[in-house]
C-alpha cells in the first residue's frame, strides 16, 4: 500500500512538471513570433530614430517581434557608408542595438 501511494505520488509530480515545461514551452514560442511591417507603418517615434541611425539610408521593411514581452523592431542589412548594420529599436523609440551585421563581420575576417 505504501509503495503504491509513492508510486501515484512519482506520477503526480512527473504529470505536473510535463504540464509546466509545456506551459513554458508556449509561452516562448509567443513571446518569439515576427511579423513584418512596412516602415511607414511603424511609431513615429520608432521612425524617427531608425532614419537618425541608418543616417538617411532607405529601410523599406523591419521586423515586429516580442521578446520577453516586450515590442521590439528590428532592420537588418541597412546599408551605411558601404556597411550592413542591424538595428533594433524599442517600442518607445530607445535604440536597443546597433551592430554589424554577420555578413559584414565575415567580410572583415575574410580580409584579415
Amino acid at each position: 500500500m505504501r509503495r503504491t501511494i509513492h508510486v501515484l505520488s512519482l506520477l503526480a509530480l512527473a504529470l505536473a512538471m510535463s504540464c509546466v515545461a509545456q506551459a513554458n514551452a508556449e509561452d516562448k514560442e509567443d513571446d518569439e513570433k515576427e511579423v513584418t511591417v512596412k516602415f511607414e507603418d511603424l511609431p513615429q517615434v520608432v521612425q524617427t530614430t531608425f532614419k537618425e541611425e541608418s543616417r538617411g539610408a532607405t529601410i523599406a521593411t523591419v521586423e515586429k517581434e516580442v521578446e520577453k514581452g516586450e515590442t521590439v523592431y528590428e532592420a537588418e542589412g541597412v546599408e551605411i557608408k558601404g556597411k550592413k548594420y542591424d538595428i533594433e529599436v524599442a517600442e518607445d523609440g530607445t535604440l536597443i542595438e546597433k551592430s554589424l551585421a554577420e555578413a559584414d563581420d565575415d567580410d572583415k575576417e575574410d580580409k584579415d
